[in-house]
């Protein structure tokens, strides 16, 4: 059966697609035939579209991030994250301000030796005893993207300032500390609890009394146990066509080195609200 095309969606399918993402954390779409001006229609169609003005952000839609390792005549990249293994990270979680819940990954030119591995975070605190469950949800977490683990992109990287001063440090956010976020997250849409296993970014972890938990590579070591497991992952190889909608909450993801690197996607952030009515002030 021929599939159809995202862009040919009615709004009940469109709400029924969010519906999807929010409990398996990602869908994938194959046999997609999109311009990047429908790509972006379709996606503002779901919710709230983010807009940027980088230099992997065509001007006529700069609601898609090119992401590609490929580099024009004077050797200048022209998509994010170039060609180099990504570690363990989620889109925009980190920034002191966050709506865009929903990432986007459109296929316009594939690398089949590259593997796009999501993890679901919230499966993983499902998957604890209560016991667990109740020791993470008195825990508090603190982010520091200059920490001794935070190498999501090579220092010298053209996305280099993209995301600078947007991280989540010493800045207030709903209901957080200055410093601090709870380790166990509520969704704002459903509800459902999620680990927020920012994996590059956690420098220290404090109980809810505020006393700081000492030997904290023993309990990032525990919590790495907890969450990275390959029966929470889904494994995505990307053909052209192929087109990959995930929750930054729910999930995290990591990518292999590029080895083709003509290798584009077509990137974008949005949320859920035109679809799913929510109040969208707190990450709890």
């Amino acid at each position: 059966m021929e599939e159809k095309q995202i862009i040919d969606y009615t709004d009940e399918e469109l709400k029924a697609l969010a519906e999807k993402i929010l409990e398996d954390g990602q869908v994938v779409l194959h046999d997609q035939v999109l311009s990047r001006s429908e790509w972006a229609e379709a996606c503002a169609r779901i919710g709230a579209i983010e807009t940027n003005d980088y230099f992997m952000n065509p001007p006529d839609t700069p609601e898609i991030s090119i992401v590609s390792g490929q580099v024009d005549k004077d050797g200048k990249a022209i998509g994010m994250f170039r060609d180099q293994e990504l570690q363990w990270h989620a889109n925009g979680t980190g920034r002191y301000n966050f709506d865009e819940i929903i990432v986007g990954l459109y296929c316009v030119y594939e690398c089949v030796d590259t593997v796009l591995t999501v993890l679901n975070q919230a499966d993983a605190f499902d998957g604890l005893s209560d016991e667990k469950k109740e020791f993470y949800r008195n825990i508090d977490i603190q982010l520091n993207n200059s920490g001794p683990r935070a190498r999501l992109w090579p220092k010298d990287s053209d996305y280099k300032g993209a995301g600078e001063n947007t991280f989540r440090i010493g800045q207030e956010h709903y209901k957080e500390t200055v410093d601090r976020r709870p380790l166990i997250g509520k969704h704002p849409v459903n509800g459902r609890e999620y680990i927020y296993f920012m994996v590059p970014y956690i420098v220290k972890a404090f109980t809810k009394d505020g006393e700081e938990i000492e030997d904290f590579e023993a309990f990032y070591a525990e919590l790495w146990e907890d969450v990275i497991k390959s029966k929470y992952m889904f494994h995505q190889v990307f053909h052209v066509g192929d087109l990959l909608l995930m929750d930054q909450l729910l999930t995290i993801h990591r990518r292999s080195p590029i080895k083709d690197k003509d290798r584009q996607l077509w990137r974008t952030a949005f949320d859920y609200s035109k679809v799913i009515n929510y109040e969208k002030t707190r990450y709890e």
